[in-house]
């Protein structure tokens, strides 16, 4: 299954992409450019698009969707008591 999300992810992020890209530049070196084309354009880079934006805007670090708690810090050593070191010696 991990494989069909790689898949897609290569499929979305760079056929799908560079797809739209190709037609948008076809289409500003057309002395007639075509309106529908460079919707369909749009379409193809929106999910590559979308991707983007939603890491930008997850915040530094959290590549994931998925969030771990924060573990806990160790509690640092407790002194030994006064009396500890009277009773030893």
């Amino acid at each position: 299954m991990k494989w069909l999300q790689i898949l897609w992810q290569l499929m979305r992020d760079v056929g799908l992409t560079g797809f739209g890209v190709w037609v948008i530049w076809r289409q500003v070196e057309a002395p007639d450019p075509n309106g529908a084309l460079l919707a369909v354009a749009l379409v193809c880079i929106a999910p590559a698009a979308r991707s983007a934006v939603t890491t930008v805007l997850s915040g530094p670090g959290s590549s994931s969707p998925s969030q771990h708690p924060p573990s806990e810090r160790p509690s640092p050593p407790s002194l030994p008591e006064e009396g500890a070191d009277e009773q030893r010696g």
